[in-house]
């Protein structure tokens, strides 16, 4: 109890410089041995109320760098059809993202396989989206490459709903949507710059058709920090 005690002591006393110091978010914080030295705490200590605010995502650790003022949250609205660039935007903020890997693939998870009626391999496609030039979210994309041949060829750094509406006139439409928590993978892990098996959001979807085929299946890996997740009609 008198740890406890002196947490909750600690924790008041970090909240209070916190506030006296005003870190704009994406802020650096100063090293745990600097903190522990300016608020006169013991090392365990410190990190317990550090991780009690990592996970309050008052503020966030990107592995081997330190810890960093989280931004304001992503809003995501589940029901939304507008692109995450789009929806970025709207919401004052600077969208960026990147491709990592394209690939044409013969092992497929067993959930991902069943959702398509393709035999072809699908391509699979991996890259991360960021916000103010912090990275969010990494994703890895299927594509049924019967509906959409060459795809990878077309993709170059364009949004994927303009190459599926430009290039073989499809808009597609959510037909299902999971969100559950995860232990990242490894590639998301170092991707986002988060230390192995971090807890994080995923989000898959699964885009199809007028026809309710599905030809996309999306797992996004997000950092558990970035994204608020908010449902309302359009």
């Amino acid at each position: 109890m008198k740890e406890k005690n002196y947490v909750d002591l600690l924790r008041d006393r970090f909240e209070s410089w916190l506030a006296a110091n005003d870190f704009p978010p994406g802020s650096r914080l100063p090293s745990e041995r600097e903190m522990c030295e300016l608020l006169d705490a013991k090392r365990m200590t410190l990190r317990q109320v550090l991780i009690e605010l990592e996970v309050a995502s008052r503020i966030f650790r990107k592995n081997r760098s330190g810890w960093f003022i989280s931004p304001r949250r992503f809003i995501y609205n589940p029901k939304s059809l507008s692109s995450f660039n789009a929806e970025a935007r709207a919401q004052g903020r600077k969208p960026s993202w990147g491709y990592l890997t394209k690939d044409v693939v013969d092992t497929v998870p067993r959930h991902i396989e069943k959702v398509f009626s393709s035999s072809r391999a699908p391509y699979l496609i991996t890259g991360w989206c960021g916000l103010d030039d912090h990275k969010v979210f990494y994703h890895e994309s299927w594509i049924d490459a019967e509906a959409a041949p060459e795809f990878m060829a077309k993709l170059e750094n364009h949004a994927f709903s303009k190459v599926w509406e430009e290039q073989f006139g499809l808009a597609l439409t959510i037909k299902e949507m999971i969100f559950k928590p995860v232990n990242m993978p490894e590639l998301a892990c170092k991707e986002l710059g988060v230390a192995p098996n971090t807890y994080g959001i995923l989000v898959e979807k699964h885009r199809a058709t007028a026809e309710k085929k599905v030809v996309q299946v999306d797992l996004e890996y997000w950092r558990l920090e970035s994204v608020e997740l908010v449902i309302r009609d359009e």
